[in-house]
């Protein structure tokens, strides 16, 4: 393994590539590979803030149409002593994934300079997949921002009732690299508490099935869709969410429409080697090689599994705030809670690889087929008028 150019290293790269145990029960933010002047990084970290009595209540999750509530006390960590306007060398930007990988997959950079700009933002984000050997990935289907083309700007106007993301999905996963990780910075920043952005842990979500049921989804494989979310023909989905707004826009070409990808259901994590469930209401179609019925019962069972208040974990958004998750260990989902405040987020997306099952198979890359018609949640599950309206806090 070599370092890229303009990444330094003081120690041996084996030293620094140490993993933390796999499988943590109850996780330990690990300090193997804190040490000076690196351990500065580490300062201060601490568990998520967890405004709850600033909170609106009664806010509907979609896909159990019950209250949102989140339960998972190690899921995710702070880093406020991490300056990123600075330049980092390889074994820094080591201790932040691995920070990542002990907190489940989440690590929110607060405190950031009121100076920081969206160059900082992809200086920042140019250095992680320097030392991952990968690319910088724009969005496939939506145009970036006019400062940085890799920037996808996420608006979220003040009463706008459909929300881009607002469902259970990994960004990327209808592509044939997917997503590693996300790099999300607040633009425009609603009061603390209120349009946060909620994460399931599926690796805990996996972990929590019977034997039997994880032996009988591991060897599954289903469809992930671009065009269902969007793809013209649904009032709902992601597509009518940028079209409400003032700038958010479709690219000139979208070859990535045309057709949907085959992804395991259950992925191994190529760091860590845990175990995550690999399906969503947003882009997932229907299982492979399953009858139309089997395939719904199958996908809504595991989307609403991955929901359940013990596996997730909610960021609340605060100025000059940066937090990056790892989109191979989580899904996420964008909550509109209150309608009267704007949200706008810049986000970055790091290239990963063709997810693999736990025999090392992968399919995206080689296997496709027609693209599904654009939806919200068709062959997932059904989701009636009135549980659509009430879920965005809209009059049935």
């Amino acid at each position: 393994l070599s370092l890229k150019p303009g990444l330094r290293s003081s120690r041996p790269i084996g030293q620094m590539l140490r993993r933390s145990a796999l499988g943590l029960a109850g996780r330990r933010f690990s300090t193997a590979l804190a040490q000076e002047p690196a351990a500065r990084l580490l300062e201060g970290r601490c568990a998520l803030a967890q405004p709850w009595s600033e909170r609106p209540k009664g806010t509907i999750d979609q896909m159990t149409g019950r209250e949102v509530q989140t339960l998972s006390k190690h899921l995710g960590c702070e880093l406020p002593s991490v300056d990123l306007t600075q330049s980092f060398n390889f074994e820094e930007l080591e201790i932040i994934k691995q920070a990542s990988d002990d907190a489940g997959g989440i690590v929110v950079f607060s405190h950031q300079k009121d100076t920081m700009t969206i160059h900082d933002h992809t200086r920042f984000a140019r250095q992680l997949v320097a030392s991952e050997d990968t690319v910088l990935e724009p969005h496939a289907v939506a145009a970036g921002h006019p400062l940085d083309s890799d920037v996808l700007e996420i608006v979220r106007e003040a009463n706008q009732h459909v929300v881009f993301g607002e469902n259970w999905h990994s960004d990327h996963s209808f592509m044939g690299l997917t997503a590693s990780y996300s790099i999300l910075r607040i633009d425009d920043c609603p009061r603390f508490g209120v349009n946060d952005t909620l994460f399931s842990s599926t690796e805990d979500a996996f972990d929590g099935l019977s034997q039997t049921m994880q032996n009988l989804i591991l060897d599954l494989n289903a469809y992930h869709s671009a065009n269902k979310a969007y793809g013209v023909g649904h009032p709902g989905n992601s597509l009518a969410a940028m079209e409400g707004t003032d700038t958010m826009s479709m690219l000139a070409e979208t070859p990535i429409l045309e057709s949907d990808v085959l992804q395991p259901c259950v992925t191994v994590h190529p760091r860590t080697g845990r175990r995550s469930i690999y399906v969503s209401p947003t882009f997932t179609t229907h299982v492979d090689g399953m009858k139309p019925e089997e395939s719904k019962a199958i996908l809504l069972f595991l989307c609403q599994w991955i929901a359940r208040p013990e596996f997730c974990t909610r960021v609340s958004w605060r100025p000059n705030q940066v937090v990056m998750w790892d989109n191979r260990s989580l899904s996420h989902k964008g909550l509109a809670d209150e309608l009267t405040e704007r949200r706008a987020v810049h986000r970055v997306t790091v290239r990963g690889v063709s997810p693999q099952n736990h025999r090392g198979e992968s399919f995206s890359l080689t296997h496709k087929t027609k693209a599904a018609q654009g939806g919200l949640f068709e062959g997932v599950m059904d989701m009636p008028d009135a549980a659509t309206a009430a879920a965005r806090h809209m009059s049935a």
